[in-house]
């Protein structure tokens, strides 16, 4: 959302539109960075600066390609000045080596969050390359933070590991989902995909492992062990895991004023089951899960508006909706 209360929405084919709050009209952008569209890829996560309303600045993470060997890609963040419908002044905020990049189509990660600080989050998945989920030479499986032009923070944990790269704030993540900062806390949460199963809910914490794939609560797809540990010393356990997996996707701590028995709480998402689930958390704890809503398609993000309304965005047919409380 922007300050105006419109809506700004990516559409994985490379599309990003803006949506009148008013009259729901949608108008699309121009000058989006050209995606790979193409299997798990395309144009993913979109965010606004802490000070857009200054700045106009948005921040658009998409799935990168090499322009001689277009089929191999990587995850890239551009940051741009969003003036009327256009996109300009665009910068590379995050773009790994070329080396980097895989003809693999999978688990891209990209959810970008700004803490109260102004540094920038954002996960990358393993691509399916699950053993560099450990490497610290590698971004894949990584949480990355960054300053909000793109350098690097200078206490970033692995800042002064010749072997490492720079960006890295956690490592040993699958395939990360969703980041949403608690309300109060200000602890930074992420949902990542396991594979058969072990999807989960994490705290992160400045260079924790979280142990993909030497532990994990899943299988292979195939029904095969991929290891006998779901814990090891050294590495984190999920604050929860579903299993079977639930396909858990965006998440938002609920900050609104409308739904008030649910301050705080976190909206999780679901594509398997295609459900929102709502989780009451204390002490990093999980101690309710509700089933609030079974949508009947996939549910990709959850948002709250800036009205205080819950607002999710469904696959097949692509559409946002609302809720808003029933008045009894």
């Amino acid at each position: 959302f922007l300050p105006n209360k419109n809506l700004i929405i990516s559409d994985r084919n490379g599309d990003l539109w803006k949506v009148n709050y008013n009259n729901r009209k949608k108008t699309k952008i121009n000058g989006v960075p050209e995606v790979r569209y193409s299997g798990q890829g395309g144009l993913l996560d979109i965010q606004i600066h802490p000070d857009f309303i200054n700045n106009n600045y948005i921040y658009i993470g998409f799935t990168d390609f090499l322009r001689k060997k277009k089929k191999r890609t990587f995850t890239s963040i551009v940051r741009a000045t969003l003036k009327n419908n256009n996109l300009t002044n665009q910068k590379t905020i995050y773009k790994a080596d070329d080396k980097f990049y895989s003809n693999r189509s999978i688990h891209y990660g990209m959810r970008i969050v700004f803490d109260k600080k102004g540094y920038l989050y954002f996960p990358i998945g393993d691509r399916g390359n699950r053993e560099q989920a450990q490497l610290l030479n590698t971004p894949n499986g990584k949480i990355h933070r960054l300053n909000d032009d793109g350098s690097i923070p200078k206490d970033n944990p692995f800042i002064n590991n010749d072997n490492a790269i720079k960006s890295i704030w956690t490592y040993g993540n699958r395939n990360p989902q969703g980041l949403a900062i608690h309300p109060t806390s200000l602890m930074i949460f992420e949902t990542e995909h396991g594979p058969r199963g072990g999807d989960e809910l994490n705290v992160l914490s400045s260079g924790k492992n979280y142990g993909w794939p030497e532990i994990t609560y899943g299988k292979n797809y195939s029904g095969t062990t991929i290891t006998k540990h779901t814990h090891k010393k050294g590495m984190e356990q999920p604050v929860i895991h579903w299993t079977p997996s639930i396909a858990v996707c965006g998440i938002d701590f609920y900050d609104g004023k409308i739904f008030k028995n649910w301050e705080n709480n976190l909206l999780v998402t679901s594509l398997k089951f295609e459900n929102l689930y709502r989780l009451e958390i204390k002490n990093n704890e999980v101690i309710e899960q509700e089933l609030v809503y079974h949508a009947g398609s996939r549910i990709r993000d959850v948002e709250t508006g800036p009205d205080g309304y819950i607002y999710l965005a469904l696959e097949e047919p692509g559409r946002i909706i609302r809720f808003i409380p029933i008045k009894n």
